[in-house]
This record gives C-alpha cells, sequence and structure tokens, in this order.
C-alpha cells in the first residue's frame, strides 16, 4: 500500500511527515542522524516534534558528500565555537532569488544555495530510503535501493515566492529521484495538519511565522458552490521578519550592553544567542546569560516590542484582512486563527494576534501543522486554484531616453485558472513606425511584504503601473525574458493599433495568446503559449 510523504522544508527546521494510506492520520517521523533530539519548547506535556536543522556542510563540489541536519550542525554546535562559515544555513531564502548565490564557504570554493539544498534533499531522502519505513516488499526495496523510492511527495511552497522557487525546487528533488513533486502553498497545508474540516462553511486566518520570514493568509471553507472539501484563499500578505531577524536583534542587544562588536558576537556567540531565545521564549523563563550580558524574559519582551515585532504583526493582520475583504467584496468575519511556526512561540505572539481580533488563537504542534497537511494534500486532498501575484505585460513608454517602462496588468491577483470561456482578456497595441517586431514580456509582480500596488485605470479600460524607483522594479520578475520578438510583415505605419492579442490562462497555468495582425489581417499566433504562471492553492506537479 502506497505512502504519502509531505515535506516542511524550512529556513530554520525542517519536518517530514507521512500518511501510510489515504485513510491513514498524518505524522511527523523522526530520521536517525538528521533529527535534532527533542526539544520541549511547549512544556513537559506536550509530544516533541522530530526536527531536522535546515543546515548541511557540503564537502565535495558535485554535493555528493554532505553532513546534514543535525549531524552538520553537531559537529560545530558548542557555545564557544564560531559559526564556521562551511556551514550552509537559510538557504531556502535565496532558491527563489538567486539559486547560484553562495550561502556558505568551503575549503573547495562557494558553496551556492541550490547545491546546498540538494545535498540537504538528498541526505533527508537516503535516510528515509535506509528507514524502517522503506519499504519491505521486493520491489520497493529494490528501487529504495536505487534511489527511485517515494516516487512522490509534497513540498509546500511559501505564499511570496515566485515560480522560479518552485522550479529550482522540484529540479532539486527530481535529481535526487524523485519522479514527481506536488506543492500547495505553507498557510493552505498548515490548515489542513490542523484537522480543520473542508467542508464545514468557515474563514480561517492562519499565521505562518518561521525563521525567515511572517507570512498570513486568509482561505474560505466549504463555500456550496466550490464544492466539498475546496479552500479558497481571499487574501495572502508576508512581513521579512522571522526567527533569523530576531537573533539579529538580540546579537545587537548584548553587543551594546557588552560593548563588544557586532560581527564578533555574530561570528562567535551565534549558538548561544539561538539557545537564548528559546530559554527566554518558555514562560517559566527568568533570566539568560549570554556571553557576558544576563537577560530577563521581561527585558527579551521589551526588546521585541522595541524593535518593533508586535507592529508588525498587527500591521500583517490588517493588511491580509484588508486584502480579503476586498476580494469577498464586503465584511469579513475570522472564524478561527491557526499558529503556525517556531516563531509563534516567541513571547505574547498569541497575545497580540489575539487583541486584534478578539478570538484566542490555535496553537498546537507549530512545527509539524505544515508538514502534516502536505502528507494529507498527498492523499488527494483538493484545494482551489488561485494566482496570488499579478501579471502584467511590460510596455516600453513613448518618447523616453533611456527607455522607460510601465506594466499593463492582464490577471489580477486571486483569479482563478483556468480562465472561463467568454472571459478572455483583449488587447489593441500600435506599434512604433518602421518597426518590424514586437514582443511581449510576461511579468509577475510580488505582492509579498509590498502595499497595494497604485494601479492607474486608463481611457480604454485597462490598468497601468509605473515603478517609481529601482527597490519598486525588484519586485517585478519576467516569465519569459528569453522568448523571441514576434515578427511584423510589413513593417508598422501610421498611429493606429496594428496588434489585437487575447490572453487566457488554460489548466496547466500557462498563458497563452491570439494575435492577429489587425492591418493584414492574418493571425500571427494562435493559441500559443508564451510564460507559465506561479498558482496559489493547486498542485504543482511535474513528472519526468
Amino acid at each position: 500500500m502506497p505512502a504519502f510523504w509531505g515535506l516542511d522544508l524550512g529556513t530554520t527546521n525542517s519536518v517530514l511527515a507521512v500518511c501510510v494510506d489515504r485513510d491513514a492520520s498524518p505524522r511527523a517521523i523522526p530520521l536517525p542522524g538528521l533529527t535534532l533530539e527533542p526539544e520541549h519548547w511547549l512544556g513537559a506535556g506536550e509530544e516533541p516534534t522530530p526536527l531536522i536543522p535546515s543546515a548541511v556542510e557540503v564537502a565535495d563540489p558535485r554535493g555528493r558528500k554532505a553532513w546534514a541536519g543535525a549531524a552538520a550542525v553537531n559537529r560545530h554546535h558548542d557555545q564557544y565555537v564560531p559559526l564556521p562559515p562551511e556551514l550552509a544555513r537559510s538557504f531556502k531564502r535565496s532558491l527563489g532569488r538567486d539559486a547560484n548565490a553562495p550561502v556558505a564557504r568551503a575549503k573547495w570554493g562557494d558553496c551556492s544555495a541550490a547545491l546546498a539544498c540538494e545535498a540537504f534533499l538528498r541526505a533527508i531522502l537516503c535516510a528515509l530510503r535506509a528507514s524502517p519505513h522503506a519499504p519491505t516488499d521486493l520491489w520497493g526495496r529494490l528501487l529504495a535501493h536505487l534511489g527511485r523510492w517515494p516516487s512522490e511527495i509534497v513540498i509546500p511552497a511559501p505564499v511570496d515566492s515566485y515560480e522560479t522557487y518552485g522550479r529550482e525546487v522540484r529540479r532539486l528533488v527530481r535529481r535526487c529521484g524523485v519522479r514527481r513533486v506536488r506543492s500547495l502553498d505553507e498557510p493552505v497545508a498548515a490548515a489542513l495538519g490542523y484537522g480543520v474540516d473542508l467542508r464545514r462553511e468557515q474563514t480561517l486566518l492562519v499565521i505562518d511565522f518561521g525563521g525567515g520570514t511572517l507570512d498570513l493568509a486568509v482561505m474560505r471553507l466549504g463555500v456550496p458552490r466550490q464544492g466539498a472539501d475546496r479552500a479558497q484563499v481571499l487574501g495572502t500578505a508576508g512581513k521579512e521578519v522571522g526567527g533569523e531577524v530576531v537573533d539579529q536583534w538580540l546579537r545587537e542587544e548584548i553587543a551594546a550592553r557588552t560593548a563588544m562588536d557586532v560581527d564578533w558576537v555574530h561570528q562567535d556567540l551565534a549558538w548561544e544567542v539561538e539557545w537564548a531565545k528559546k530559554q527566554l521564549s518558555r514562560r517559566d523563563a527568568t533570566e539568560v546569560k549570554v556571553g557576558r550580558a544576563l537577560l530577563t524574559r521581561e527585558e527579551f519582551i521589551a526588546l521585541l516590542e522595541k524593535r518593533g515585532l508586535y507592529r508588525e504583526i498587527r500591521g500583517g493582520v490588517e493588511e491580509v484582512l484588508r486584502a480579503a475583504r476586498a476580494r469577498a467584496g464586503g465584511d469579513l468575519r475570522v472564524d478561527e486563527v491557526l499558529l503556525v511556526g517556531g516563531s509563534t512561540l516567541l513571547p505574547n505572539v498569541p497575545e497580540c494576534v489575539e487583541r486584534v481580533l478578539g478570538i484566542r488563537p490555535r496553537h498546537w504542534r507549530p512545527f509539524e501543522a505544515v508538514a502534516r497537511g502536505a502528507a494529507l494534500f498527498g492523499t488527494g486532498r483538493p484545494i482551489d486554484p488561485v494566482f496570488y501575484h499579478d501579471y502584467a505585460v511590460r510596455l516600453q513608454v513613448a518618447n523616453t531616453h533611456p527607455p522607460a517602462f510601465e506594466y499593463e496588468r492582464l490577471i489580477p491577483a486571486g483569479s482563478r485558472y483556468p480562465t472561463p470561456p467568454g472571459q478572455e482578456v483583449v488587447r489593441y497595441y500600435r506599434i512604433r513606425p518602421g518597426l518590424d517586431r514586437f514582443a511581449l514580456p510576461i511579468c509577475e509582480l510580488g505582492r509579498f511584504g509590498w502595499s497595494e500596488l497604485p494601479w492607474e485605470r486608463r481611457a480604454n479600460g485597462a490598468l497601468y503601473w509605473r515603478p517609481a524607483s529601482e527597490v519598486e522594479r525588484s519586485r517585478v520578475r519576467c516569465r519569459n525574458e528569453a522568448a523571441p520578438d514576434l515578427p511584423i510583415r510589413p513593417p508598422s505605419r501610421g498611429d493606429q493599433a496594428r496588434l489585437r492579442v487575447t490572453y487566457r490562462v488554460d489548466d496547466q497555468r500557462r498563458l497563452r495568446v491570439d494575435v492577429l495582425d489587425l492591418q493584414t489581417h492574418r493571425p500571427i499566433l494562435e493559441n500559443a503559449s508564451v510564460a507559465t504562471l506561479t498558482e496559489g492553492g493547486a498542485a504543482r506537479a511535474e513528472d519526468l
């Protein structure tokens, strides 16, 4: 009988979970050599979560020899030993931005985020294939021995991720021998992991507060027209704050109290600062010594307040509710709040959320809810397919030197796919006289951590946005930069519209276009795929 595997690839810690069959309850499992000793953050009565530190030390340029998880941490985990440059941590954050960015300095050279992630995933899969959870039948044992088991795994993705992140993770997992990789959004996986009944009509706020980011999502469940077991995401928001940022605040506080250099504290007291954060997050904590500094729990809470942690949480909740109400078209009542991620254990985080919403959050096994939900999703739990980012075509602004660009929105965030018949987007474009080529650069406009874009509606009914700074331009990712230009024969003349372009999205998230030359009345493209878009709730699945 097949098992269904879910992996929560976290910034700081990762968790592997399994459903042994379609009707079984998910459970997080330990992997010998990779899983840390149990950490009792939630008190002695709570069953500890088998955490795998998201850390790896790669010993060769191909990534075939590496220490990962607890094995990598234990090689260097000493409160009085500096953080080694060869230990790669937080590589997840670089995958969707620049997978080739160096995240560690090994003896043989720089270790990229992609190589670190591949070595980490390979170590997890090798340990799983050698564990008691591997198949016992002859064929299954042979597949495991050949590195071809499991054949499928679900790895949730952050709500802020661009398509490059999902594509890179799928590529790396397939290189490790897994034939099929599926995904859903981490907040949706968290709701499944909490055991929420998708058939009951309700609205949930999921707050995923981990080591790298604070992600929030509002979901509506059980709406009759969606069908049973469907989840519709109404709004998302995020903040660039997480457990690693809190570690930095603590390092700066310790440096200020002891007149030490911040870089020295970061290098030599990294493990001790992380340990102190965990100890000060316990409700029974009194004071903790870090280096030559003493910190009490009350001082730690005051530091979090001073640095704006609770303000960021309140702002994130208000932002995601605004987005959800805009899509819902009116008032919105949140029925339940689910807390996920290790940073939700920081002091007063649940209380901060409760003060904003007047609802006591559910806070149960925050480390493993996403992994458990991923395993459940693998059994066939459906999720409503929507886009979380805006998509637009990049157009050059006339008479600008050097050329400036603006963006014409084609698909707003929250849109479902495939595009229903009759709801295709039709646009008309003028071509500058004398030009004989035309491009359709399709761009993804990130929403995570940003305010709503100031779209400008013009006389043609379309919405446009022009970035005003380099920072604003950094939220744009072109999905088809290398696509060839479209030929225009004969070259354009006059000032009238030359092309009519019809846009639609198919069930595989491919943006398809029909391009008609209005001068010659001949089609240039028909139902052509020009870009693949990043979805929100539905599964990303690719087979070899």
